[in-house]
């Protein structure tokens, strides 16, 4: 019994890396997917969004002209709009735009459960939200990103309509996570120049970095398999 509980999990394992996708946004303004109004990506649940951020190599552009962003994760009005309400809104910060190896970059995982306390949970069918602040100019210069969690089979039948009711409207709030609250309203003015609460920096990792661990977990699964069948 306990053979058949190993293999299960080895082949569930295995099952998982193959199954999720990784899907990359360039979140810069020279990217032309910007120039759409609906630039939209469909992620299915597991899958990662990797949010790559602006990088130049030292010198090739001056560093008050480097683009910089703070990135949200906002309800459907303020996508709309693209206005944060709030500082519980704030999700990533491009701020390094000279990083000596590689742009940062930060990963989304669309996971229905998640086991830590600030950690965002999605769920099939709906729509998730995307905007970002220039920190490098006083523009109204407006990217914004809209996520699509989809069945495996690619369709959105599950989606919560938007709009019209109270429950469209909780859904909305719940998919955006930052409720606004006029004790943490950001302030009128798009300002760049504001002080701004720590938010989370990125991990400077690579799509071979995670695809080497993942063939390493599976290196010392298959052995350890091969073991219990021999005994």
């Amino acid at each position: 019994m306990d053979l058949v509980w190993t293999l299960c999990v080895v082949v569930s394992v295995c099952a998982w890396f193959a199954s999720a996708e990784r899907h990359s946004v360039y979140w810069n303004s020279t990217n032309p997917k910007f120039l759409w109004d609906d630039y939209a990506v469909e992620v299915k649940l597991n899958d990662y969004l990797d949010i790559v951020c602006p990088h130049y190599p030292e010198g090739e552009v001056p560093s008050q002209d480097a683009e910089r962003y703070v990135l949200y994760m906002v309800e459907r009005e303020d996508y709309d709009s693209c206005k944060p309400q709030s500082y519980d809104q704030m999700r990533w910060e491009c701020g390094h735009p000279f990083a000596p190896h590689a742009p940062e970059k930060f990963s989304e995982k669309f996971q229905r459960f998640t086991p830590f306390t600030l950690g965002k949970e999605f769920r099939q069918g709906e729509s998730y939200y995307y905007i970002s602040k220039p920190l490098h100019h006083h523009g109204q210069e407006c990217l914004r990103l809209r996520v699509d969690v989809v069945a495996a089979d690619g369709s959105q039948e599950a989606r919560v309509a938007t709009g019209g009711g109270a429950g469209g409207v909780a859904a909305a709030a719940g998919a955006g996570g930052g409720v606004h609250n006029p004790t943490n309203r950001l302030p009128a003015a798009d300002d760049p120049v504001v002080i701004l609460p720590e938010v989370q920096k990125s991990v400077r990792t690579n799509s071979a970095v995670t695809a080497a661990a993942s063939l390493s977990l599976l290196s010392l699964l298959v052995p350890f398999s091969l073991l219990l069948l021999l005994h």
